[in-house]
C-alpha cells in the first residue's frame, strides 16, 4: 500500500484511528480492561475515583471531567479557565469561561 492509500484507509477505517491512536488495538473489553489497569497507576490519587466512574459509563459529565483534566495535565485550574474552541467538547461543557 502506498502512503496516500494508507492516509486514505486511516481517514475512513475508525478501529485504524483507534489503533493509532492508542498504539495498540483493543479488540476485547479484556484488551481495554488491560490498557486501564496500566492506565490507573498513572492518574493521580486524587482523581482516581473519577476515572474509575467515568469508566463505568455512565455519566457524561464526569467522563467529560476526567477528559478534561487529562488534557490539561490533571490542573483543575486550567479546566475551568480552558478556552480551546477546537476541542470537540468544548461546547458541551458547562464550565467553560
Amino acid at each position: 500500500m502506498t502512503d496516500a492509500t494508507d492516509r486514505t484507509q486511516a481517514s475512513v477505517d475508525p478501529s485504524h484511528a483507534l489503533e493509532t491512536a492508542l498504539g495498540s488495538t483493543i479488540s476485547t473489553l479484556a484488551d481495554l480492561d488491560s490498557v486501564r489497569r496500566k492506565r490507573l497507576p498513572q492518574i493521580p490519587g486524587k482523581y482516581r475515583s473519577l476515572y474509575l466512574r467515568a469508566w463505568g459509563g455512565k455519566s457524561r459529565k464526569v467522563a467529560m471531567r476526567a477528559f478534561c483534566l487529562e488534557c490539561t495535565g490533571y490542573n483543575a485550574a486550567e479546566v475551568r479557565r480552558c478556552t480551546d474552541g477546537a476541542c470537540p467538547l468544548y461546547p458541551y461543557r458547562e464550565d467553560r469561561p
